[in-house]
């Protein structure tokens, strides 16, 4: 049932689903509309004054013209995912996973293909009299044909403007930080919540729970799967975190009593779940590698923009800063008795302070901007850290950076940017832990 629920939650996210929304709503407008008008109902003088009436070649004409337009904007469509794949090789794949995820994108594909089904059910409804001796034209439901078409307008010029808005680097860098600030709020667990502690789990026994397929970690029912542990009286713990790739028989969890294995299997296979790729929704390490990745890539010499690296790394303290400023949590979900059952793996918040300057300084070293924005950043993480050990953890991150920097830059770069640490860590101001 979790894989099922899991499903049927995917599907609202899926891009074919609001274009067959649109769809089935053509499908009963037309129909409703054609209904109205085979019923000569007398309509309010005012909106038949609106209505413009036509006879059946040029209502055919109408249709056939307001449904042509679907190949213009399959043209514009086609042309938006060429730009979108070149752009990519530059700024990473997430620009096609943005295009595919957007809702604007979804609706406007959705109208577009919605107006090409309606006028398609409309004109199979007329009739002349050569076809069957009584000429039927439903002028109610071509009107709405031609308001249909006027919309496609506005919606196509401004589909034009939202994509060339979208492949900007500012939207990719801003975009991928959403994710990455999500992520870290939705993944913490309260420590005051009674229900959370934080005590080492076994060292030896417990059996070995399999995942039985392929796929990486993509999200974990954390409180259902721990509720269905206390439902069969065990403990499990999982051996994997969400982002995490899983192979085959791999060990996933161990289970404690080990003879309850049996019974816990099925249910932890049913709350977690894996996908062809990592995803943003729990797995806060590639939230942030996404945007860290723009960093990196800017860095690169067939790009070299260090202007953009700088966005990135400013633009990832937001994140960063949101995880160091919270205290510590625990990682046991235990039942109403104090019984644990779930022992989870979450990201610590050392790796997430880590990443941007590992994975940058081998790639930044030589850029004497890009390396006082890490410096910058590790100032704010150091005034707004709860845990002094994230704060002596940022410095030594600043000394990998001078090391690594006493090998590209030149004596005068190299004096400015010890400078500018020195001066750095004399003016942080360290603010007091907030009064609960």
């Amino acid at each position: 049932m979790g894989r099922l629920r899991s499903w049927l939650a995917g599907i609202p996210q899926r891009f074919w689903f609001i274009p067959a929304i649109f769809i089935a709503g053509a499908i009963v407008v037309s129909q409703a509309l054609v209904a109205v008008d085979r019923s000569a109902l007398t309509l309010p003088p005012l909106l038949e004054g609106f209505l413009f009436a036509t006879g059946v070649d040029g209502a055919r004409a109408l249709l056939s013209a307001v449904a042509s337009f679907l190949g213009v904007a399959g043209t514009a469509f086609s042309i938006t995912i060429s730009v979108i794949s070149t752009a990519s090789t530059s700024y990473g794949p997430r620009l096609v996973r943005n295009f595919m995820r957007d809702r604007n994108n979804q609706i406007v594909l959705g109208v577009l293909v919605a107006t090409f089904v309606y006028t398609l059910l409309v004109l199979r409804t007329i009739r002349s009299e050569s076809d069957d001796g009584t000429a039927f034209v439903p002028h109610l439901a071509v009107n709405g044909a031609i308001g249909l078409g006027v919309i496609d307008v506005f919606l196509f010029v401004w589909f034009i403007h939202h994509i060339a808005g979208s492949v900007q680097v500012d939207n990719l860098v801003n975009g991928a930080t959403d994710d990455f600030r999500r992520a870290v709020a939705d993944n913490w667990l309260d420590p005051d919540d009674e229900r959370i502690e934080s005590f080492e789990p076994p060292a030896d026994g417990g059996a070995v729970v399999t995942l039985g397929r392929t796929g990486y970690l993509t999200n974990v029912d954390v409180e259902a799967l721990a509720h269905d542990m206390a439902d069969v009286d065990a403990s499990a713990r999982l051996l994997k975190r969400v982002g995490d790739q899983v192979v085959g028989d791999e060990p996933l969890a161990l289970v404690w009593p080990a003879e309850r294995r049996d019974a816990a299997e099925s249910r932890i296979r049913d709350h977690v779940h894996v996908g062809a790729s990592r995803t943003t929704e729990q797995d806060v390490r590639f939230a942030e590698q996404q945007v860290v990745e723009l960093a990196v890539r800017a860095l690169s010499p067939g790009i070299n923009d260090p202007y953009t690296a700088i966005n990135a790394v400013e633009e990832v303290a937001v994140g960063i800063l949101l995880a160091v400023s919270r205290p510590d949590t625990g990682t046991i979900l235990v039942d109403d008795a104090g019984a644990p059952r779930l022992y989870l793996r979450l990201v610590e918040t050392a790796e997430i302070v880590d990443m941007p300057f590992d994975h940058i300084r081998p790639y930044g070293a030589g850029s004497r901007i890009v390396l006082e924005t890490l410096v910058d950043l590790a100032a704010r993480i150091r005034a707004a850290a709860v845990d002094p050990t994230i704060a002596a953890r940022v410095d030594d991150r600043v000394d990998e950076l001078l090391t690594a920097a006493a090998g590209q830059l030149d004596t005068r770069d190299l004096g400015a940017l010890r400078e500018y640490v020195a001066t750095s860590r004399s003016t942080t101001v360290v603010l007091p832990p907030a009064q609960p």
